[in-house]
């Protein structure tokens, strides 16, 4: 897999002893993140990660997720979509001493609540932005492309829950969430791709939000 982090390392040598792994995987929306593993934070930590701060700035990519392994052991109840979306991605480890991403184990009980959680928390958000009148074309299209993109994480939960093979592209996302869940899901798909939205597609938002949460909140658990 090409990606944009070839010199991560380099900046990362005078850490090598407390590295586990270090892993790039290209996101649903053709981004690129990283994860960066430590058996434990090295003392003076934000001194010790300044030459990574550099490089990443310097390239003008994402900041990768640094953890250690503790982090993992006792966040997998609390972030689950988060680890979820990780390891389903187009990926490469540039350092393996042990590959923590692929022991994960996850709860399915964990999943489907904090899908609860996210359909809530963006039906929420996104009611708050109309009544406060942030209408404008603009606002809008922003509001709501952020909000999507934020949804993949949790719609990527339903393939968890249904131990279904991960989609690796924007429309197969939306394309097989729908079978899953019941719920037509391609509307944000589209609205993901055009530039100018409405406040009927505002509207439209909400009501398959409220749907999401909805069937979340029930969704069977197999043991």
């Amino acid at each position: 897999m090409n990606h944009p982090y070839s010199g991560l390392l380099k900046s990362l040598d005078h850490l090598s002893d407390y590295l586990v792994q270090v892993y790039v995987y290209q996101e649903l929306t053709d981004h690129y993140s990283a994860v960066i593993i430590m058996d434990q934070d090295p003392e003076g930590w934000l001194t010790q990660l300044a030459p990574l701060a550099k490089y990443v700035q310097k390239h003008r990519l994402n900041l990768p997720l640094i953890i250690n392994k503790r982090f993992i052991q006792y966040s997998l109840d609390s972030y689950p979509l988060e680890f979820i979306n990780i390891i389903s991605s187009q990926s490469v480890n540039l350092l393996l001493k042990e590959d923590l991403l692929s022991e994960l184990d996850i709860l399915p009980s964990d999943v489907r609540l904090q899908m609860e959680r996210e359909f809530k928390s963006k039906w929420l958000l996104t009611r708050q932005v109309l009544l406060e009148g942030k209408l404008t074309a603009r606002n809008l299209r922003q509001t709501l492309h952020l909000s999507i993109g934020s949804l993949i994480p949790a719609l990527k939960g339903f393939f968890f829950l249904a131990r279904q093979p991960y989609p690796q592209t924007l429309d197969d996302l939306f394309e097989q969430a729908t079978l899953i869940s019941k719920i037509d899901v391609n509307s944000l798909n589209i609205w993901l791709k055009q530039s100018s939205l409405e406040l009927a597609d505002a509207e439209r938002y909400l009501s398959i939000l409220k749907k999401l949460m909805e069937v979340t909140e029930t969704y069977p658990i197999e043991p």
